[in-house]
């Protein structure tokens, strides 16, 4: 192990330097905080080791809450029980400098746990948020508990607390995924002790949401306290972020309720593995009203070939080696510049119709002076119309397709702007996205035949296949052949 937190502290006091010690200690118990959970933002005070003034206040980003963390020299706990009567409460965390006795003592904390429990107050000290950061290292998902103790933590929580902690949130993920009842209800005994309310309800929703996706019966979720409301966005993100979940059955339930605009506002690490899977095995539930396609930008992750899923700029997004996807549920949620290209020519357009075979409804061309409509009162195929041919023919070799008219399944058109490279319903009109994407790339992009395999391939998998749902493009038998 590096050097701990515990002896950078010890280190920081300088006391021939007063003013720059408390600042250094200051410094390193912020680097731990922030360690411990990234997303907190901590505010110095010009305060040190004041009876009722906080020496740090703790924010997280859509949250109106607060922390007030005291800092705290001496850790006898005669000393810290009147730290807790004088300023305790559910907001304050007492953090000690100073080693604690309870390694001689073991006995000598549990009446200032008693007491911190009932104030809603968190004591704990540099080695056990450490215990955290390093338990986590070796079991990512305890990254939600480390998260979680900071902003509802309550108790004694040092390094022996921050161990049993740690490995019950990740027991209980264990057994949760093998349906162990004893064991996830032993976690969910672990979580009910330490943590509030919110923190407590959210970390057992995460592990009911492992245990019905795992196929367990949600009835007989081993937990003392009801279970309600769903897996929240924090505690999707870390199921993502963990080491990828093979079992595809686990991902569809995990994912039946989720909408493309709540995946699109996760922020997860990537490349993610399970967000391939979870995206993949949920492709006939989540619909998008627009797909704007950016042609040959860079991409984060250039060493993998072929087609993947990613979160990018608040939308989902399908990256292939040549174009990146953006889907969106709303125009105003469409956060990525159109690009400003020419049309096609209604010969290419009418090759990638035929070819991919998409029935285009209605067609708009222009010329240098004119624009022009071409379309069927009774929403027929145009695309192999003779007289398309000769009136493209009399435009001459400058007309260009600016947009067409695609007819989907179920009486749905897509209209696809190729100025733009942008696909869309008319009014609040949604598609799934597996035909939104297929008909948006198969239109707007100049796709080779391979390309065009490969993306059929990615957005009809077999988990899908064997699903029931409503017919798609790939239920098609041409398309399949």
């Amino acid at each position: 192990m590096s050097t701990s937190y515990a002896q950078s502290v010890r280190n920081a006091i300088d006391p021939s330097d007063p003013r720059r010690s408390v600042h250094a200690v200051k410094q390193t118990v912020i680097n731990e905080l922030r360690e411990t959970d990234s997303r907190v933002s901590v505010k110095s005070t010009e305060y040190f080791n004041h009876a009722f003034a906080p020496d740090l206040v703790l924010r997280w980003p859509q949250d109106n809450g607060t922390r007030r963390v005291f800092l705290r020299t001496d850790p006898d706990p005669v000393y810290l029980a009147q730290d807790l009567d004088i300023a305790g409460s559910p907001d304050a965390i007492f953090f000690s400098l100073a080693p604690s006795e309870r390694a001689t003592h073991p006995q000598a904390g549990d009446p200032l746990h008693s007491a911190a429990l009932a104030s809603g107050a968190l004591l704990t000290d540099a080695e056990g948020l450490q215990e955290f950061i390093e338990y986590r290292r070796e079991a990512p998902v305890v990254g939600l508990a480390s998260s979680a103790i900071l902003q509802g933590g309550r108790g004694l929580v040092q390094r022996r607390e921050a161990f049993e902690v740690s490995r019950g949130i990740s027991d209980g993920f264990a057994a949760a995924q093998v349906l162990d009842a004893p064991r996830t209800r032993s976690a969910t005994q672990v979580i009910d002790e330490i943590f509030d309310d919110v923190r407590r309800d959210r970390l057992t929703r995460f592990l009911h949401a492992v245990w019905v996706g795992s196929g367990g019966d949600a009835a007989n979720f081993p937990a003392d306290t009801d279970v309600v409301g769903p897996l929240d966005d924090e505690a999707l993100a870390f199921l993502l972020d963990l080491d990828e979940i093979t079992d595809d059955t686990f991902w569809r339930r995990i994912g039946r309720g989720i909408s493309l605009e709540r995946l699109s506002s996760l922020v997860i690490n990537q490349p993610s593995s399970n967000l391939q899977r979870l995206v993949s095995n949920n492709l006939d539930v989540l619909h998008a009203k627009l797909c704007r396609i950016v042609l040959s930008q860079p991409q984060l992750w250039d060493e993998q070939a072929g087609l993947r899923w990613a979160i990018d700029r608040g939308m989902l997004t399908l990256q292939g080696d040549r174009f990146t996807a953006f889907l969106a549920g709303r125009r105003e949620d469409l956060n990525v510049r159109a690009e400003d290209v020419d049309g096609i020519s209604v010969g290419e357009l009418v090759e990638r119709a035929v070819r991919h075979r998409i029935s285009v409804a209605q067609l708009e061309l222009s010329t240098s002076r004119r624009t022009l409509t071409y379309g069927s009162d009774r929403v027929e195929d145009v695309a192999h119309d003779e007289e398309l041919s000769d009136f493209a023919d009399v435009l001459g070799p400058t007309a260009r397709v600016n947009a067409a008219i695609a007819s989907l399944p179920g009486a749905r058109n897509l209209r696809c702007e190729f100025n733009s490279l942008t696909g869309h319903g008319r009014t609040a009109a949604k598609f799934p996205i597996v035909e939104l994407l297929y008909t948006a790339l198969a239109l707007m992009v100049n796709l080779t035949e391979e390309e065009r395999e490969e993306i059929s391939a990615f957005l009809s998998l077999r988990s899908i296949s064997r699903l029931e749902h409503s017919a798609t493009l790939f239920d098609s038998e041409d398309l399949r052949d």
